[in-house]
């Protein structure tokens, strides 16, 4: 996957993803009886290979994405939540704010020398993706 992108992975993510749901759907209609257990075998197969195929696809391409887009698209998502949470945020009471909050931050872990912030943000609009946005922060 020469000169992979950001979009490209997360486009291939969107699509491991509904592929996902669909393996979910089928299993749940094979248990309900509402299609039979050969119907269930190819099917099931066919659509591991294609989750096994745009695994590969995506890790091959991952490499290929360069960093400092990464670091561009993560500035961006956070400029993008600040955007919509800010003006909410700004006219909360407070336990609006602990709600937002609770619900933006992952987790919070403090050492001696640094503070990091893990935030739960989607990687875009269309939820490809589930991974963290990480803030370090020196302490003192």
């Amino acid at each position: 996957m020469e000169g992979a992108s950001l979009e490209d992975i997360e486009t291939l993510k969107a699509q491991r993803g509904k592929l996902q749901h669909a393996l979910e759907r089928l299993i749940d209609s094979f248990t309900d009886g509402l299609i039979d257990k050969n119907q269930f075998k190819s099917r099931m197969e066919r659509t591991k290979n294609r989750i096994a195929d745009l695994d590969g696809r995506i890790n091959a391409g991952a490499g290929d994405v360069d960093p400092l887009e990464n670091l561009r698209s993560a500035t961006k998502r956070l400029r993008d939540l600040a955007a919509v949470v800010g003006p909410d945020l700004a006219g909360a009471d407070w336990h609006r704010r602990r709600e937002i909050i609770r619900t933006l931050v992952q987790r919070i872990d403090i050492a001696p020398e640094i503070i990091k912030i893990i935030f739960r943000v989607i990687q875009n609009a269309r939820g490809s993706s589930s991974e963290s946005i990480v803030i370090t922060l020196a302490r003192g």
